[in-house]
């Protein structure tokens, strides 16, 4: 009932931006409470920002990534709300701080990924919006499977490639270690991952045809799905915001009949 009345607030326009950040928060209300403060930004509508996070956080930054064999990568936030606002929803950053625009659509791996120089591997938060990519972490590519990985902020001046997600082969072979797979049934909610595999296409699910790294062609593998990259991943986040809406205006159009039958 709350999502229900969350999409029918987005649904009404402008009019309805305050009824729209009351049910924002009481749909994350028990996820989210005492974790951020909600507001309305111009440009972003209405937003989220978290209160307690370390200084100079960024969106996945704080966590570590887990390779699935249904979905690829998987971000594991440390966070408190990791398991809601790293996984839904689009991160923006405005005056200085990150702003998360809520999104009803669960996904493993919400970031884009970059590689870099000196056998780096990187990612950011997902643009909204045909916005450039920002907010990037780095990291070695031997490190990227760890438990705690020693994620850094990337360098200003550090040039990135936008490519496709990283093959775990060349993880192992840049560590020396095997990558431990996991279900991602086990890490995520079930009844989210269900909902994911329903909606998503196969190129959106991070296992695309993995791109090579500095340091020389990749080990053969078979094609899994198609291209992967931010701008599918856009299109799909304004795809489903879309349904949502037309989802929302059918339940507003269902209560308007069933008013109309009692005055009858």
């Amino acid at each position: 009932m709350r999502r229900r009345a969350f999409l029918a607030a987005l649904a009404a326009g402008p009019a309805a931006a305050s009824d729209a950040l009351e049910t924002v928060q009481e749909l994350h209300r028990d996820q989210l409470a005492g974790l951020g403060d909600w507001s309305e930004r111009p440009g972003l509508g209405v937003a989220w920002r978290p209160s307690d996070v370390p200084p100079g956080w960024r969106p996945f930054s704080v966590g570590r990534w887990i390779w699935t064999i249904e979905g690829g990568w998987y971000w594991q936030g440390d966070l408190l709300f990791s398991r809601i606002a790293e996984h839904r929803g689009r991160w923006r950053r405005l005056e200085g701080a990150w702003w998360w625009l809520p999104g009803s659509r669960f996904e493993p791996a919400p970031v884009a990924w970059g590689q870099a120089e000196e056998e780096r591997i990187a990612w950011a938060p997902l643009p909204t919006g045909g916005r450039s990519v920002e907010g990037w972490s780095v990291l070695p590519v031997a490190a990227l499977a760890d438990p705690a990985p020693p994620i850094r902020p990337a360098p200003a001046d550090l040039s990135i490639s936008r490519t496709a997600p990283p093959d775990p082969r060349w993880v192992e072979a840049a560590s020396g270690r095997p990558v431990v797979s996991a279900s991602l049934a086990d890490l995520a909610d079930p009844a989210d991952v269900r909902a994911w595999f329903a909606t998503d296409t196969r190129s959106l699910r991070g296992i695309a045809d993995p791109a090579p790294l500095l340091s020389g062609p990749a080990p053969a593998m078979p094609s899994t799905s198609g291209p992967v990259g931010a701008d599918d991943a856009a299109e799909a986040f304004a795809r489903q915001h879309r349904q949502d809406l037309r989802q929302s205006e059918r339940l507003r159009e269902r209560d308007r009949q069933r008013e109309r039958d009692l005055v009858r």
